[in-house]
């Protein structure tokens, strides 16, 4: 993990917590670097600087780890700041400040690297995928939608629905060609092309 990356973690203060994080930031890069099923417990210890034991004190198998990296990208998407839905405010500009918000979000090198360590066990099984409360990454932008829907400034919609189209749009090109095929992250002009043709999208199939 890069050390641009591990600052954005903050640092517990009780060295058992120093460790666990420690632990974790290692199986992300052994999870990223050599794929979920070839990284070795052996490997996630030496990296992080623990003994086996302690390891396994912490996370008794590759799948727990696992599972805390998945707990980790949702604890993160649940610190966003909460989004409410403004009448006064022009939809537009509403919706192109929650796109900008979840482009941040999603292209942010902590996510990145959450989603590439966990990517190649979810290819390989997609019954684990399943299990994994994909919601929650649609409570953000379901809500708001719920909202404006509630305001009659949009026409009648699913909000969970909408909310995969809104994220799918700029998932396909804010943060699938980077973690799938090894893509550069969008530029300025890139991000602002991805957010005003999302919106406008967005706008034409649901403004009220």
């Amino acid at each position: 993990m890069s050390r641009a990356a591990k600052s954005q973690v903050p640092v517990p203060a009780r060295l058992t917590d120093r460790k666990r994080l420690s632990i974790v930031q290692a199986a992300v890069s052994q999870f990223q670097s050599r794929g979920y099923y070839a990284a070795s417990m052996n490997a996630i210890a030496e990296q992080a600087e623990v003994s086996k034991r302690t390891l396994y004190n912490h996370f008794d198998s590759k799948e727990a780890l696992f599972d805390a990296i998945v707990e980790d990208l949702f604890s993160r998407a649940n610190q966003m700041p909460v989004c409410e839905f403004n009448p006064q405010q022009d939809l537009a500009e509403q919706l192109t400040q929650l796109a900008e918000a979840e482009v941040d979000f999603m292209t942010s090198d902590a996510v990145q690297m959450l989603a590439r360590a966990g990517l190649s066990r979810v290819l390989a099984e997609p019954e684990v995928g399943r299990t994994i409360g994909h919601r929650q990454l649609l409570k953000r932008v379901s809500r708001w939608l719920k909202q404006a829907h509630e305001a009659g400034h949009l026409k009648a919609l699913d909000p969970e629905f909408a909310a995969h189209q809104f994220l799918g749009l700029l998932r396909s090109f804010a943060f699938w060609p980077t973690i799938v095929h090894g893509e550069p992250k969008p530029s300025k002009k890139k991000r602002r092309q991805i957010i005003d043709s999302t919106v406008a999208m967005f706008m034409a199939q649901y403004a009220a």
